[in-house]
């Protein structure tokens, strides 16, 4: 069964125009669209469950990534957050691929050499400075706050440098900052956390590496909390809902790298509600 999960996943994306939303995802939108925000990220990211997981996915289109701007069969851990926030602030589905280029690009084309490629220095700044999350680490107890100078000397002794074909005046510089709930805080304040919050994995800073993050996804309210995110967990690559408190503590048996804690970002309602004519 899941060979052809993966088979399904490496096939050609189903073919929609660009920023066409399929019939059957915005039915769920639309069925939401007059509820409390997390209770739409709830139900629009419910409808992916057990999609599989693909790494990068989406690009541009056509140019140098040619991979469709949008689609729904598969996701990796930041697509599939792009998609269902994109989803549950737009006022109408079809405005979704408005907000999902908003949060990959800002203002600048929509072309690879100006897609926010790193969350700690882009791709979450953006996000705050344009309403669209809150940081709220700070709500659930006391963080520690990591800061990094980036440097053009750090982006060219970066082993990873050469995954990125940018320009070298299109890597960002100057200091990144993130505020992060250790882990012990973390696990004491899971049940807590509001639903719909954005939880970030944020490793131990090393030396010459120019991110935290390795991982996203959504705290969904049930039983107990848990995480709904795009798994690349081996043994199940899609996704899926885990146990926010199992998670959290499972975080802490990260060997290679190990993990300092969470920043959480709270998604911002965009405006009232659109009601139905």
């Amino acid at each position: 069964m899941w060979t052809l999960l993966v088979a399904a996943a490496l096939a050609a994306p189903p073919a929609l125009s660009p920023g066409e939303v399929p019939a059957d995802v915005a039915q769920v939108a639309e069925s939401v669209r007059n509820l409390p925000l997390a209770e739409r990220i709830a139900a629009i990211s419910g409808k992916f469950l057990n999609v599989p997981y693909l790494h990068d996915p989406e690009g541009e289109g056509g140019g140098h990534d040619p991979d469709p701007p949008g689609r729904y069969d598969v996701f990796d851990c930041l697509t599939f957050v792009e998609e269902v926030l994109s989803l549950s602030l737009a006022a109408d589905p079809a405005d979704a691929g408005v907000i999902r280029r908003a949060l990959r690009y800002g203002d600048a084309p929509v072309d690879y050499a100006h897609r926010r490629h790193f969350m700690e220095a882009e791709w979450l700044p953006g996000a705050i400075d344009a309403g669209f999350l809150r940081d709220a680490a700070g709500d659930y107890g006391e963080t520690v706050t990591l800061s990094k100078a980036l440097t053009a000397a750090l982006w060219v002794s970066w082993g990873g440098r050469a995954r990125f074909d940018l320009p070298d005046d299109r890597l960002p510089t100057g200091t990144m900052t993130l505020r992060v709930l250790p882990l012990a805080t973390a696990l004491k304040v899971a049940s807590k956390i509001k639903p719909g919050s954005l939880v970030t994995v944020v490793r131990i800073d090393r030396s010459g590496v120019p991110y935290w993050i390795t991982h996203l996804g959504f705290v969904l309210p049930g039983p107990a909390p848990v995480l709904r995110h795009a798994s690349h967990m081996a043994s199940a690559m899609r996704v899926q809902d885990h146990d926010l408190g199992w998670y959290i503590r499972n975080l802490g048996t990260w060997p290679n790298w190990p993990v300092l804690g969470v920043a959480i970002f709270e998604p911002v309602e965009q405006g009232p509600p659109r009601r139905a004519p």
